[in-house]
């Protein structure tokens, strides 16, 4: 009889059913950024494991905060490993570029390397057990891929969900887009919304829609928001936080840019999303010295937010990504 895989359908379940509730040795707190400004981050030290496997480092997508992963912390816990996580700046409970927080606003995307890097220096190095493992959704996910190219020494792989290589256009062409971002910023314009976005506001609509088929889990970061902490709350994206981001994007895609990069990388791609580019992820996968690339059929753009079967599908990719019971070994790259 074969040993069984995990996370085990047990796991799967239980982490399920504690997804809205912190583990008991969680610790929040907050760093300083280079520039001085209070960043948000929580330690999920694994404490009743004797030897942890290493650091699954989370960061999240636009208007995501920590606690949205909690399910997949839980996870990560039961399965020898410790977590962390941070809100990046602009969201969640980290410094607020703009004084409206209902706009999501950055100044330049290389803020969040440079965010992602002190919080290595402050808060991960020296205090969580190696290898350090980064995982992220989305615009975390992108953010990711740029920390490994600026900083190769600080993390070992990375897991990427759904990662933002480039924004899906809508068969709007990215020069017109672009284009238009830059004109709004230009004429002083760039903290207005782009179209089709607004304050926060709950439930499903517009673009909230295309998230995920699951409607309990949909309704985890609205839980979170109405009943913990309003200020966790994102509106929005605006048009100088599209420019950014697009500019971002050009930096990722340029030649001999993404083959620099020579950790493990894991892409797990939604194939129903419309959020971000798929073409996209699938020439980075292509690219990648050590990259691989595994197709999620069904899902929608928020993979970990997506109904049990799927997520089982993630967790089959992550296991052959990753030895689950005896700890990753990249030593062999």
């Amino acid at each position: 009889m074969s040993e069984e895989k995990l996370p085990t359908s047990a796991m799967l379940a239980e982490a399920k059913e504690r997804r809205r509730e912190a583990p008991d040795d969680a610790i929040f707190s907050y760093y300083t950024a280079t520039d001085g400004v209070q960043m948000r981050f929580a330690r999920f030290p694994a404490s009743k494991v004797v030897e942890t496997k290493g650091t699954i480092v989370f960061l999240p997508g636009r208007t995501e905060f920590i606690e949205k992963f909690l399910e997949d912390i839980h996870l990560w816990n039961d399965m020898g490993f410790a977590c962390a996580a941070m809100d990046l700046r602009g969201q969640g409970m980290s410094h607020r570029v703009h004084s409206n927080r209902d706009k999501h606003y950055v100044d330049t995307f290389d803020q969040h390397i440079d965010d992602v890097h002190q919080f290595f220096e402050e808060a991960l190095v020296n205090k969580m057990p190696k290898p350090f493992i980064l995982m992220g959704h989305s615009a975390g996910s992108h953010v990711i891929m740029r920390f490994l190219h600026d900083h190769p020494r600080d993390a070992d792989a990375a897991i990427l969900v759904a990662p933002m290589m480039r924004i899906a256009a809508g068969g709007i062409p990215r020069p017109i887009t672009k284009g238009l971002a830059q004109l709004m910023t230009t004429i002083g314009l760039g903290a207005a919304y782009v179209p089709g976005h607004t304050k926060f506001k709950e439930g499903r609509w517009g673009w909230r829609r295309k998230l995920t088929h699951d409607d309990d889990r949909f309704e985890d970061e609205d839980h979170f928001i109405t009943t913990r902490d309003k200020r966790l709350a994102v509106g929005g994206a605006t048009y100088k936080w599209l420019l950014e981001a697009m500019k971002s994007c050009d930096t990722l895609m340029a030649p001999g840019y993404v083959e620099s990069i020579q950790h493990p990388v894991l892409i797990l791609q939604a194939s129903e999303d419309q959020i971000v580019d798929n073409a996209a992820q699938s020439h980075v996968a292509a690219l990648l010295p050590h990259g691989r690339l595994a197709p999620i059929e069904g899902a929608m753009h928020e993979i970990l937010k997506e109904s049990d079967d799927i997520r089982a599908k993630v967790w089959d990719a992550i296991g052959e990504f990753i030895d689950l019971k005896r700890g990753p070994d990249f030593s062999v790259l």
